[in-house]
Formats: structure tokens, C-alpha cells, sequence
């Protein structure tokens, strides 16, 4: 009974979450002719939305901590824990005038596209190893200068709790060239949210943003201790414990 009350929220969140998207989508067209922090502003709003739509549909709460480890002043980088899908659809309810590094076939997508690219979302192609690391060097520069924080998930992909992972050293080479404060952030929605799955399992994920790494650590140093901050800080939620 448990598993079929599971199954009928993870559906109706399913439908609820598509159908607010494209309603954000549409409404929100007038606003791609105005400046990147605008259309971002756009983007918080559909977080928000997306917060309220798993309380209600999946029921699952979202316990941020750490916020008092943000910089007050805009311009640093969020390197996050990459479990779900859900971490890239509610930064945006806590984390103003941010934008994400992301895979560039992301920017192809119907619509959703337009916002990442007049937001000023930074493309990443793989296939272009060091001349994509450039252009994202000089793009995150420039973001970073006029006001916005980036969110970069160093992992490059989605990992589930407690399996093996590698934190790629592309973010060591950000984190000298750019001159900015770090945020660590550790996050447990994986167990919520697993990849590939349409379920969605109440209870309620910690996203926990752990005191800066400021600039001057070389970078083998800044990447092991980022990546150990990040793990040591994961935790496991009480209801999956015993499983």
C-alpha cells in the first residue's frame, strides 16, 4: 500500500512539475528581450514553484543550512554535490542571480534553451576538451565581474549515494583563474530523487552549504579539499538508514 501511495505522488508531481514548466516557459517569453538578470529572476520564480510542488505532491521538504556561509557580496562559486535532478530545479528558490555551468546539448532543448542561454548559463562542450575550458574560463570571468554566482557541479554528472566518484580538476583551474570564494555544498537528494526513476520518496533532503574555500590554495590542495568537505558532510536520511 505504501509503494502504490509512492507511486500514485511521484506521478502526480510528475504531471503538476511538467505542467508548471511550461506554463513558466510561456508566461514568461516577454522577459528574454531584457537583461541576464532578469530572465534569471524568471528561472527563481519556477524554483520556488518547484519547492511547493514537491511538498505537496511527493512530500518532500528541502532543509537548507549553512546559508550563513553565503558571501554577502554576489560573485562566488556554488561547487555542489550531483546526485538528482532535483538540485538543478531549486538552486534557484535560494540562490539569487545564479546561473549554471552545464553540458551544452542543454541549450538545444525546446524553449527551456532560450532561458539557458539569454540567462548567461555557461556552456560546457566536452568534446572540445581544452578550448571549451577557455571560453568557460573567460565566460565565468565576466559572469563573476557583472554580479552573478555560479553553481558548478564538479562530479560533470549525476552520482547516486555512496557510489564511487571523481571530482574533475576542470573546477581547480576556474578556481585559480577567476580569484573567487568557493562554497562547498553538500546535498542527500539522491535518496528522493534517484536518477532514472519517476519516483519520488517523502522525507526531507538537506542541501547544506559548508564554509568557503577562499582563493590562494593550489590546486591539487583546493580539489582535495573540496571534494572532502563535500563528502564528509553528506548525510544519510533517518528513513533510509535502516535500508
Amino acid at each position: 500500500m505504501k509503494n502504490l501511495i509512492i507511486w500514485i505522488r511521484s506521478i502526480l508531481f510528475f504531471i503538476a512539475f511538467y505542467v508548471w514548466s511550461l506554463f513558466v516557459v510561456v508566461f514568461f517569453l516577454w522577459i528574454l528581450i531584457l537583461p541576464k538578470k532578469m530572465v534569471v529572476h524568471s528561472a527563481e520564480v519556477w524554483a520556488k514553484g518547484n519547492r511547493i510542488l514537491l511538498r505537496v505532491f511527493a512530500g518532500i521538504r528541502i532543509d537548507v543550512k549553512g546559508k550563513e556561509n553565503l558571501p554577502k557580496k554576489n560573485g562566488y562559486i556554488v561547487a555542489s554535490k550531483h546526485q538528482s535532478a532535483m538540485e538543478t530545479v531549486l538552486f534557484h528558490a535560494f540562490l539569487p542571480n545564479t546561473i549554471y555551468v552545464m553540458k551544452k546539448s542543454l541549450f538545444f532543448l525546446p524553449l527551456a534553451g532560450w532561458y539557458f542561454f539569454l540567462s548567461g548559463c555557461i556552456a560546457v562542450d566536452r568534446k572540445k576538451g581544452t578550448s571549451s575550458l577557455r571560453n568557460m574560463f573567460i565566460k565565468a570571468k565576466n559572469r563573476l565581474s557583472k554580479g552573478f554566482n555560479i553553481i558548478i557541479f564538479p562530479e560533470g554528472t549525476r552520482t547516486a549515494p555512496g557510489a564511487p566518484t571523481k571530482y574533475n580538476p576542470g573546477l581547480a583551474m576556474i578556481y585559480e583563474a577567476v580569484n573567487v570564494p568557493v562554497i562547498p555544498t553538500a546535498l542527500n537528494t539522491g535518496y528522493f530523487w534517484p536518477k532514472n526513476s519517476v519516483k519520488r520518496y517523502p522525507g526531507t533532503v538537506t542541501i547544506e552549504f559548508l564554509p568557503a574555500i577562499e582563493p590562494g590554495l593550489e590546486k591539487r590542495q583546493f580539489m582535495k579539499t573540496l571534494q572532502d568537505r563535500i563528502e564528509s558532510a553528506i548525510v544519510v536520511p533517518d528513513n533510509f538508514l535502516a535500508k
